[in-house]
């Protein structure tokens, strides 16, 4: 009995050991750019269900603090710019019925924010309708006539990124261009060439993106290779319902982007390609670090701004690549996991064997109950943030509806629970209620129904606003704050 332990035991630390360098979370930079002395980014965060708490950028050695609070794009309703730059070739024709439904996905799926511009290209780059409404998109999509006797896909391309970057941008706002071609090309006087628009891709603050017809496979993969230049997003669609697919996939992909914010102050640039390292951190626990070569605006000083002070985080964070235009992470980070991650791991694997062992030693025993996971709050109440509970349907089975707010309060149907439902589809603890950085956020706490802000299921904790309607099983409720 004793040897099938030990066998079982090591069945069970083996994969955790190599499967720790797998848990570790990771960040890219998709895109950032300075807009009114504002640095923006949008982050493709992974591999982590905590809350960022903290993030800094670091530009010539100096330190910025995120000045916005961190959310997804759908989350903060962050502005979002479409350009669709549809081919309008005598070879398209065929594939009408794909664009038509692309487009149409695309408007159903995009977020109230989102600005749609339709622009052609075949001689020449053309406008064909701005500021449409995601209602009216499909229909001057239909209108198109696809006419053009040549296919100037670079002339076309480079002409869509001078339109965007020539009109006002929206504050913030993420710019994604959508390419909808078979990508057969055909430009005997051109004055583009490939590997000028590569260049360009790769330095623009535009994403762009392609949705790919035809069977053509070396002219869609020429395409493709722009679109990955640009850390866009390539699709191929062989009928309408994949093209139908491809849109529903690239909204859902910005949608869970996260945009931050960092106020550059005085700082002062000629201009001109920089780095920047971005790290990220939960609660004091570092997470991970993205960079990227950020082409950056001449900008002269400012009186400084008084700021808070912030703990600055380790410079011995492993770091994560974040691809396109990013700066080299040194070469024993690239080559294997981060060892705090592996020792993680190996820490969790002799408690799992630990664990294993006892409960052998201890079977004839009555299990005592666990402690309480969540402590109680440490500060008085009134010190804490004032929340007011708000059921649209009956009352809490605590009937308490108010509360203040100074750690975390736990949302289940334990009647430990400091919101406290009467449902069977919640489970004992189910979510929490937390505080960070004088914010108020929301986490589920591995539930078996689920929890939801807003209709969005909860991947990881998120920030709450005041009102925000809360799901958690077949409870709803809102903290008006």
């Amino acid at each position: 009995m004793r040897r099938l332990l030990y066998l079982l035991a090591a069945a069970l630390v083996l994969p955790l050991f190599g499967s720790a360098a797998l848990a570790a979370p990771q960040a890219e930079l998709v895109r950032a750019f300075v807009y009114d002395r504002t640095l923006t980014a949008y982050v493709d965060l992974s591999g982590t269900d905590q809350p960022v708490t903290k993030a800094e950028a670091k530009i010539d050695g100096q330190t910025f603090p995120a000045s916005q609070a961190m959310e997804t794009v759908r989350q903060a309703g962050a502005p979002v710019t479409y350009l669709l730059l549809v081919d309008c070739s005598t070879s398209m024709p065929a594939y009408a019925g794909e664009v038509a439904v692309f487009a149409q996905a695309l408007a159903e799926g995009a977020g109230e924010n989102t600005r749609f511009i339709l622009a052609t290209f075949g001689e020449d780059f053309a406008v064909a309708a701005e500021e449409l409404a995601a209602e009216t998109l499909p229909q001057a999509v239909g209108g198109l006539a696809y006419e053009a006797r040549s296919t100037r896909l670079q002339s076309g391309i480079q002409g869509a990124l001078d339109y965007l970057e020539a009109i006002p941008r929206q504050g913030g706002e993420l710019r994604s261009m959508v390419v909808l071609t078979d990508a057969v090309e055909y430009d005997p006087n051109g004055v583009e060439s490939y590997e000028e628009t590569l260049q360009r891709l790769e330095n623009s603050d535009v994403m762009v993106h392609a949705l790919g017809v035809g069977s053509d496979a070396a002219s869609l993969e020429s395409l493709f290779t722009l679109v990955e230049a640009s850390g866009g997003s390539r699709f191929q669609a062989a009928d309408e319902t994949e093209a139908d697919q491809a849109a529903r996939t690239l909204t859902e992909e910005t949608g869970r982007l996260y945009v931050t914010g960092f106020d550059l102050g005085s700082y002062q640039t000629e201009g001109g390609e920089t780095a920047v390292a971005v790290t990220f951190a939960s609660n004091g626990t570092l997470l991970c670090r993205a960079e990227r070569n950020v082409d950056f605006p001449a900008l002269e000083g400012e009186a400084p701004v008084e700021e808070t002070p912030s703990q600055e985080l380790p410079d011995s964070t492993p770091q994560q690549s974040s691809g396109g235009g990013t700066a080299p992470a040194p070469a024993e980070e690239e080559t294997g996991a981060p060892w705090v991650w592996i020792a993680a791991g190996g820490g969790a694997a002799l408690l799992a064997v630990l664990l294993l062992l006892w409960i052998a030693s201890r079977r004839k025993r009555r299990r005592a109950v666990p402690a309480p996971v969540f402590p109680a709050p440490a500060q008085p109440e009134e010190e804490g943030i004032f929340l007011r509970l708000e059921t649209p349907e009956g009352q809490p089975a605590s009937g308490r509806t108010e509360f203040f707010l100074t750690e975390q309060l736990t949302v289940g149907r334990d009647p430990g629970c400091d919101i406290l439902f009467d449902s069977q589809a919640l489970s004992r603890q189910h979510a929490r209620v937390f505080t960070a950085n004088g914010a108020v956020y929301l986490e589920d706490l591995g539930s078996q129904n689920g929890t939801a802000v807003n209709g969005e299921p909860l991947q990881m904790a998120v920030r709450l606003r005041s009102g925000d309607e809360i799901t958690a099983g077949d409870v709803r409720f809102r903290l008006k704050f």
